[in-house]
């Protein structure tokens, strides 16, 4: 797995560029990448993604691009 985050954020699995999807999870990706080794509480998750606006089901949004991500990344899982 290759992952970009200099210019846009991408990410190459088995020697194929994966589509990250839409902007919100793009996002949640390249903060995740920019986070590496670290754990991000999912609070912080949402203020950032949502810009201190998040809606009412901004967890229920964030579990499904994680689970979208994951897909995408670990296609083998």
């Amino acid at each position: 797995m290759e992952l970009r985050a200099l210019g846009p954020v991408a990410a190459v699995v088995a020697g194929q560029p994966v589509d990250l999807g839409p902007p919100k999870q793009r996002a949640l990706f390249a903060l995740l990448l920019s986070a590496a080794d670290r754990v991000v509480a999912v609070d912080t998750i949402i203020e950032l993604l949502w810009a201190g606006e998040p809606p009412a089901a901004a967890t229920a949004s964030l579990q499904a691009y994680v689970s979208r991500l994951r897909r995408v990344l670990e296609p083998a899982r």
